[in-house]
């Protein structure tokens, strides 16, 4: 048991986490948006849970994170054995983390007015069915994509076990909304609605969602130049004998910084 290897278990851990708390946020908002947010005063009610999940996943997270950046700076001072310890992968991963559940936090925060539309009533015929279709295009689209828990608990499994990422894993794009306005209504999103309940909203959560996928994007590069990534390719090896070919699938691992990290460990 070294320093460094406890460093890696708890940026897997963190990673955990990570995943735990998109999760927790993503059914957050699902929830607001389909109107079946309660008060969150009403013990046992799903707003109660779901806040006091996201309180403390976002205090362990954090509380994590800030442990990895006191060890990563005494990493310094360690002796080098066995080769140099990467400890710039480890900051950068360290702080799109950081980053990446600041903006969760926004998305969740920004999406509490969601639950005002469901009670929101006016004598403005246009207000209503701006309303209406407002809610149809979110309900019907979605805001996130649990794809993202899946890839960020891939990754948190990699660090932790040391081992190299599954091959072929992307990021999964944001939800283009264009297709869906042709279908309904071209004009919602105009800035003549800014003054619209949930139209604020509308946009931070975007804004944030799309930030929280750029940084997951680097993350990922980050990870899989630390760890590697499994090679399931197929490779033709050719023999002494010009005449004689064999075909091989060879299984391996990429990634530069993989044997300096387990030599530093």
């Amino acid at each position: 048991m070294s320093e460094h290897a406890e460093l890696r278990k708890s940026l897997g851990s963190s990673l955990y986490l990570l995943a735990n708390y998109y999760s927790v946020m993503h059914e957050t908002v699902r929830a607001r948006l389909r109107g079946i947010d309660e008060d969150p005063n009403i013990k046992g009610s799903i707003s109660q849970r779901l806040e006091k999940s996201r309180r403390t996943i976002f205090g362990k997270a954090n509380l994590l994170l800030s442990g990895m950046r006191i060890r990563t700076g005494f990493i310094k001072f360690d002796i080098p054995l066995g080769g140099k310890f990467p400890k710039k992968q480890y900051e950068q991963i360290i702080e799109q983390m950081q980053s990446m559940l600041n903006f969760m936090a926004l998305v969740s925060y920004a999406s509490t007015s969601f639950t005002d539309l469901q009670n929101h009533t006016d004598d403005n015929e246009n207000q209503t069915e701006w309303l209406r279709t407002f809610r149809k295009l979110i309900g019907e689209t979605g805001v996130t994509s649990q794809a993202i828990t899946t890839l960020l608990t891939l990754m948190s499994a990699s660090v932790a076990n040391g081992q190299p990422l599954p091959p072929y894993l992307r990021v999964p794009e944001p939800f283009r909304y264009t297709e869906k306005l042709d279908e309904m209504d071209m004009d919602l999103l105009s800035v003549k609605h800014i003054a619209e309940p949930g139209y604020a909203s509308f946009a931070v959560t975007q804004l944030g969602t799309k930030c929280v996928i750029d940084d997951l994007k680097k993350l990922l590069e980050d990870v899989r130049d630390l760890v590697g990534e499994l090679d399931f390719s197929y490779h033709v090896v050719s023999t002494d004998d010009a005449e004689d070919v064999e075909e091989t699938v060879t299984f391996g691992a990429t990634g530069r910084e993989q044997r300096k990290a387990n030599k530093a460990e």
